[in-house]
């Protein structure tokens, strides 16, 4: 996909909306001018760590081009990607299954150490998720927004993945439409070893394989106003706390071999439709203890 082809400009230029309107108290029912996140001082911090990873809706599924490298965003800005000036919210959006629009951050980091902690930190609000997945199947109707992914198990630049990548990130925080009875909710989907499992890997009958991955609730959407998550990995555990609770403690001690990063936006996996998330805050911080 071509740079231009993202709608990618040099300034803040005034972009007609065509993603979903917001239908709650903070993401206006009258969305505003799309505006270069770069631009407001609250995400200046996590963009000159990261850079962007966005798919071309028209493109193969799955597909990806990234902007912002080196954590220049100067006039990255589009239609899945921008700051409503209404609300000053970060929109991520992304159209088309297991396709993405999400930045990615440049530090490759060990989840092992017992004194550095890392933190994702974020307040965010899907809008019209249930709307989004509502035309796919009933095995499909999830969608991503913060992830815990691998960079493989060998050294690596930074920002980038080396040897040993296994195709699983260790966290990701999504909605699903319907799970275990419950409808709306987050969850936390974790995989539970570090065995490769992707369909080249030969692993797939395995027992590990079968029993990859545990899930825990992260409690109903709201809707109408935004959700505060806090991701801390080190230590060799995993902590998620949802609007100041501590939803999930766990022991990732499997994982210490792998270097990890961090990601938030939106990513699909859902068909035949439009995801969109608005993010009140997004911080990237290293804690030393």
């Amino acid at each position: 996909m071509k740079f231009n082809q993202l709608n990618i400009v040099a300034s803040a230029t005034v972009v007609a909306v065509s993603l979903l309107s917001a239908c709650s108290t903070l993401a206006t029912a009258t969305p505003g001018e799309k505006m270069t996140p770069v631009l407001y001082p609250q995400f200046q911090d996590i963009l000159s760590q990261s850079k962007l990873q966005v798919s071309d809706p028209a493109g193969k599924s799955g597909n990806k081009s990234e902007f912002g490298q080196e954590g220049d965003f100067t006039g990255v800005v589009s239609d899945y990607f921008y700051v409503d000036s209404n609300s000053e919210a970060l929109v991520f959006g992304m159209t088309g299954y297991k396709n993405r629009s999400e930045v990615r951050v440049l530090d490759n980091f060990k989840t092992d150490s017992a004194d550095t902690f890392y933190h994702l930190s974020a307040n965010l609000l899907p809008i019209n998720p249930r709307e989004a997945v509502m035309n796919s199947d009933e095995s499909n109707d999830s969608m991503t927004f913060l992830q815990v992914h691998n960079a493989g198990s060998e050294p690596s630049t930074r920002g980038s993945t080396g040897g040993g990548y296994i195709p699983h990130p260790l966290l990701r925080v999504v909605y699903e439409a319907e799970r275990d009875g419950l409808t709306d909710h987050y969850w936390a989907v974790i995989k539970n070893n570090a065995m490769d499992c992707g369909s080249k890997s030969g692993n797939k009958d395995k027992q590990e394989c079968k029993d990859a991955y545990v899930k825990f609730d992260l409690g109903a959407v709201d809707m109408k106003k935004p959700t505060d998550f806090d991701i801390i990995v080190g230590n060799s555990h995993l902590v998620i706390n949802v609007n100041g609770e501590t939803k999930v403690d766990h022991d990732i001690s499997y994982w210490a071999h792998l270097n990890s990063y961090f990601k938030a936006g939106v990513y699909n996996q859902f068909k035949e439709g439009t995801s969109e998330a608005h993010f009140y805050s997004l911080e990237y911080k290293i804690e030393e203890k």
